[in-house]
């Protein structure tokens, strides 16, 4: 095997992708779609630690669009931080939807289907 296939440049990252989040945000008459992006276990772990609320930790990271670190936004909601301010935008169904996107781009989904399939056999 070629040790270029495991280069930065080769690596092979998701693309980013707009995801409909929630149908309360419109814009002329249409739902406004969420952009998200995979991150990298490093800049997983930095932001992560410390935090209670790991999950959390890991949308913030994720959300491209809305900018989630935007201090209009927080002051919008009544709130001090990104993870709250998302807490605060979306009902728990629309967090549980984001929640699975963001697992999804960021690699868990594949590792639980495949733990699932290893668990039949």
């Amino acid at each position: 095997m070629d040790l270029k296939r495991f280069l930065k440049e080769n690596n092979g990252f998701p693309e980013n992708q707009k995801i409909s989040v929630s149908p309360c945000f419109e814009e002329n008459g249409e739902e406004v779609l969420w952009e998200i992006r995979a991150v990298s276990e490093e800049e997983y772990r930095r932001a992560a630690e410390g935090k209670k609320d790991k999950w959390a930790a890991l949308c913030l990271l994720s959300v491209v669009k809305p900018d989630l670190k935007e201090k209009e936004l927080w002051e919008s909601y009544g709130v001090d931080s990104g993870e709250k301010v998302l807490k605060e935008m979306l009902y728990p169904g629309e967090y549980v939807k984001l929640l699975e996107a963001v697992k999804d781009i960021n690699g868990f989904q594949k590792r639980r289907k495949a733990w699932k399939e290893q668990a039949k056999n």
